[in-house]
């Protein structure tokens, strides 16, 4: 395994990143449109959920210093069975990666480069995030922890110049909150990108210090970025108009007008939504790459990680364009992850346990 260290800084700033990540271009429109003016209320316990299920990933985590979460799927269920449930993690981070990618693609493909093919964004992007992983997870959260303040002021402060467009009155929509009927329609929520954060079993063991706190922080921290982006669209754009758009807050950027010479700032945004892309599809690029390197015992990431370019590529194809993407998320997501993100980790618990009872039990009879 790779011998890097983490600080608690650059743990919270990729933990962050992750979070928000594509979740702030995609999610907005899709989430407004079911729940309406309470849309940054589900972020809210969106977040909760997101740091109480952290805390049982950092527990199995802790059980097993040092270890991934393919070594410890091994070192539980024996070879052949931990390779197998390794497999499905490795599926899984692939299947993210290409899902990111295409999120991205199909947002430069809509947005400012209509007559450029999808996979062009696919190759150029994935080259990047290759080479990023081939030089470690030290040159990833270096270059996340540089950009990261950068980033947050991109977005807020031009947001903070629409608030002259604020209008309360769009939180005064009819009807009637139903919150099991919108915690049911909008679980899709819970699944991106909180169950995605599982990945981050794979860097725990380069965590130097204050694992918990960090990466708990980071997540709260990044829903809470999430909750107030979904409060301000509704804000400013309304629950009707925000809830009939695909990209909200690319149109938030767009209509901006500082001065009557500073204005159409989507550029800004476009730039911001590539960087925090490239970041977080360099993480699941890495953890792809790592948990292969460590279940098939390669020593060299590049002779995984240039190839694995092409298969993500191609898997992000998978979907015919974005409302096909946007519609088996909000169907299947949420039933999915809960495999990775729930079912398996507390397997892992419950034979970690029995193993070491009959460990216990065993040295009591030898006695």
């Amino acid at each position: 395994m790779e011998h890097a260290k983490l600080s608690a800084w650059q743990l919270f700033n990729l933990s962050m990143i992750f979070v928000i990540g594509t979740s702030y271009i995609l999610l907005p429109g899709g989430l407004i449109a079911d729940a309406k003016q309470y849309g940054w209320l589900v972020f809210v316990w969106a977040t909760l959920y997101g740091v109480v299920l952290a805390g049982f990933w950092l527990y199995l985590s802790s059980k097993f210093p040092g270890l991934s979460i393919v070594q410890i799927a091994v070192q539980v269920l024996g070879k052949w069975a931990g390779g197998l449930v390794s497999l499905l993690y490795i599926l899984l981070f692939i299947q993210i990666a290409s899902w990111v990618t295409r999120n991205m693609s199909d947002f430069m493909h809509i947005n400012l480069m209509p007559r450029t093919p999808v996979p062009v964004f696919h190759i150029m992007i994935l080259c990047v995030c290759a080479y990023a992983v081939v030089k470690g997870i030290e040159s990833i959260a270096m270059t996340c922890e540089l950009l990261s303040v950068l980033l947050f002021l991109l977005f807020w402060i031009p947001m903070a110049v629409m608030l002259k467009e604020w209008d309360w009155g769009n939180f005064m929509v009819p009807g009637v909150f139903h919150p099991l009927e919108t915690f049911l329609n909008t679980r899709y929520v819970l699944a991106f990108p909180f169950m995605e954060v599982v990945c981050f079993m794979m860097i725990f063991p380069f965590a130097e210090r204050r694992l918990k706190f960090s990466f708990l922080s980071g997540i709260a921290f990044g829903g809470m970025n999430l909750t107030l982006g979904i409060y301000f669209t509704i804000g400013i754009l309304g629950v009707d108009r925000a809830s009939h758009l695909v990209y909200p807050v690319f149109i938030i950027f767009r209509e901006m007008e500082f001065t009557n010479f500073i204005e159409h700032l989507e550029s800004l945004l476009s730039i911001n939504i590539l960087l925090i892309v490239c970041m977080k599809l360099s993480l699941l690029f890495y953890c792809a790459v790592l948990a292969i390197c460590q279940l098939f015992e390669i020593k060299q990431r590049a002779f995984v990680a240039y190839p694995l370019i092409w298969i993500i590529s191609a898997y992000a194809l998978l979907f015919t364009n974005i409302i096909e993407n946007v519609e088996w998320t909000k169907k299947y997501l949420f039933e999915y992850y809960t495999l990775y993100a729930i079912l398996i980790p507390a397997i892992l618990i419950v034979f970690a346990r029995m193993r070491k009872k009959g460990q216990f039990q065993g040295k009591e009879t030898m006695t």
